[in-house]
């Protein structure tokens, strides 16, 4: 029985020298100083049933991550696709996954938990058929405040029930010129174009169905606008590539720019030099449109937690003194990079994943105003901080109120932006739709 604790009275080797014989006694709770780990143990286990799940928990814990995986599996396989219990394996699994590194599982284990719990809500039926990036750098008030409860701008809701136009909307850019904004729509691996206040919109690139050619995608993650060449660029992750598309009208396929890389997140600076987020290398590298190779400008040193490393770095922003943001997944943390620095300093989070003030848990889209200010998607808090210049803890300024569906929640949100106005815009990732948070 799981908990059982035993005294171990003697050991020896058989009378042929092939068996080593041990002899135990099962001890009672009244046994001269096991009274406090019985109390302790009950404490843990007493009120839940023991299962494959309660021993997947204790292996996790006593650092047998693999052996804790597999019995997780094998308890996953005793509960039908609709269980809700599904649901919360996955959540684990992808937890574990994170925790020894293996962040590719862990992303995809996450899509999983998303898609059970769209599953179980509704059913997901996808309907699929900076002056030179346009980067809008809002001037924002200290003692800012946004509407808590969140408008619906993208994913539509009608008769109260969803109809998913979007499947996990990763990443997003507004284009105030326009008055559009444009979605990395990575469930769909497409591209789409919503007009503001409005429920039209198109394919600008992919839609096709997952694929390798030219004028597909397989997961998008991230997509900017560069004014310059009126066209998009792309992280087309699982392709291992960065894509340019043109705007121009009757567009059906894109052109690789670099590929070869473990892209996710994307930042482009005034000199049109281009930033990409590698989780393979742990790197950020700035791309110029005549080198091909790159150079490193954030991390590179291998995967780690010391102030010259990265871990799993996912979204990206750079400043108009091409200082770096980095999120950083797999050290719950943001880090800035000043031009032609070594090594970064932490501006957000830092201490350990948590639902703390001080922490932030699988960071993931960051904003920085023009006073210096960083604004975060707290993912696994379903939320969005600030961190004002030499912060030593965040504010919530959107979600923070559990996951959920609501005008006031959020689910594993993903990208933010904001519009020329200040209003906060939102990637509600598990909820497939874009929420605006109106500036007050």
């Amino acid at each position: 029985m799981l908990g059982s604790i035993f005294r171990l009275d003697s050991v020896r080797r058989s009378s042929d020298h092939k068996l080593w014989v041990i002899q135990m006694t099962l001890c009672s709770e009244d046994a001269h100083g096991l009274k406090e780990v019985f109390l302790h143990i009950k404490k843990q286990y007493s009120e839940e049933d023991v299962n494959l799940g309660t021993c997947a928990k204790l292996l996790w814990k006593l650092g047998k991550f693999n052996l804790a995986e597999l019995y997780y599996m094998r308890f996953l396989k005793m509960f039908p696709p609709n269980d809700l219990l599904v649901g919360k394996i996955y959540e684990n699994l992808c937890e574990l996954a994170s925790q020894t590194g293996d962040y590719d599982k862990s992303i995809d284990l996450h899509k999983k938990c998303i898609e059970h719990e769209k599953l179980n809500r509704l059913g997901c039926s996808i309907d699929g058929h900076n002056a030179s990036h346009h980067i809008v750098f809002p001037t924002i008030p200290v003692n800012a405040r946004w509407a808590q409860h969140g408008v619906t701008v993208a994913g539509e809701l009608q008769n109260d029930y969803m109809t998913y136009q979007l499947c996990l909307p990763y990443s997003f850019c507004i284009d105030d010129d326009s008055q559009t904004m444009i979605i990395a729509d990575y469930g769909n691996d497409r591209i789409v174009q919503l007009k503001m206040n409005s429920r039209n919109g198109e394919i600008l690139a992919g839609g096709g169905g997952v694929g390798t050619q030219l004028d597909q995608l397989n997961q998008p993650t991230d997509v900017i606008i560069d004014k310059k060449t009126n066209s998009l660029i792309m992280c087309d992750r699982q392709n291992r590539r960065c894509l340019r598309w043109s705007l121009s009208k009757g567009t059906v396929r894109g052109e690789i720019l670099f590929d070869n890389i473990r892209c996710w997140g994307l930042a482009i600076d005034d000199q049109n030099n281009v930033y990409i987020s590698d989780t393979e290398k742990h790197a950020v590298i700035r791309y110029t449109m005549n080198d091909k190779n790159g150079t490193i400008v954030a991390g590179g040193q291998g995967r780690g937690a010391a102030l010259n490393q990265l871990n799993n770095p996912t979204y990206i922003f750079v400043d108009q003194q091409q200082n770096v943001y980095v999120s950083e997944r797999g050290n719950h943390r943001v880090t800035k990079w000043e031009k032609g620095a070594s090594q970064g300093i932490v501006v957000a989070g830092g201490h350990g994943q948590g639902k703390l003030l001080t922490q932030v848990s699988q960071p993931e889209g960051l904003f920085v105003d023009t006073s210096g200010t960083v604004y975060v998607v707290d993912s696994w808090n379903h939320r969005v901080t600030l961190w004002p210049k030499e912060a030593k803890q965040g504010t919530v300024i959107a979600g923070g109120n559990g996951q959920g569906n609501t005008s006031n929640q959020l689910n594993s949100p993903v990208g933010l932006s904001f519009d020329e106005h200040g209003n906060l815009y939102v990637a509600d990732c598990g909820n497939d739709r874009i929420q605006c948070f109106s500036f007050e």
